[in-house]
């Protein structure tokens, strides 16, 4: 085995995928619509680091017109992500040109710069978050954070909280503004 794929499958071990509830989604799209303009009209670019199905990216790219990454390690997540998108391609649910807007790539979160993006998505545990602050810091001033169930801790040098929505069953998202 190579030391490339035990890698892979420790990460998948320790970050497994858990998916962003539908209401909740809908929710934090609605308040960043709202509060920090995002739109297809304004050039703005998401990545979602760990984007699992691609539920994330899928719903940033169609529902809003946003040039959307999803970030994942498993071939299998990205298979599934994939698939959606080609059923979705197929059965003509939104906008031809929407679908350009998505773009499921392999990598890893650990070491992915976040420079091109000012829309960030992560539904990380906090037991990952330590090793996530020099990818973090790869982000330009004013990129958005979007922290799924799990607030950012110990970044407080580099991220100011801007918001926090309230879900039901006591979830949480926290929306921060990297200074």
């Amino acid at each position: 085995m190579k030391i490339r794929d035990f890698i892979s499958i420790d990460y998948q071990l320790t970050l497994p995928f858990l998916e962003t509830d539908e209401e909740h989604l809908r929710e934090i799209f609605y308040r960043l619509r709202q509060k920090f303009n995002f739109a297809y009209k304004r050039a703005d670019t998401l990545i979602d680091l760990g984007a699992g199905n691609g539920k994330i990216v899928i719903y940033s790219a169609l529902r809003y017109g946003v040039k959307s990454v999803g970030l994942e390690i498993s071939q299998n997540l990205i298979k599934e992500a994939n698939d959606k998108i080609n059923w979705l391609k197929k059965n003509r649910k939104y906008k031809k040109r929407h679908y350009k807007k998505i773009k499921i790539k392999n990598g890893d979160l650990f070491n992915q710069s976040l420079e091109k993006f000012n829309f960030v998505y992560i539904f990380s545990l906090p037991t990952m978050q330590k090793y996530l602050k020099h990818v973090f810091k790869t982000a330009k001033k004013d990129t958005i954070f979007i922290s799924y169930k799990y607030p950012l801790l110990n970044f407080d040098s580099f991220l100011k909280l801007e918001d926090t929505i309230y879900h039901s069953k006591k979830v949480l998202t926290k929306i921060y503004r990297k200074k």
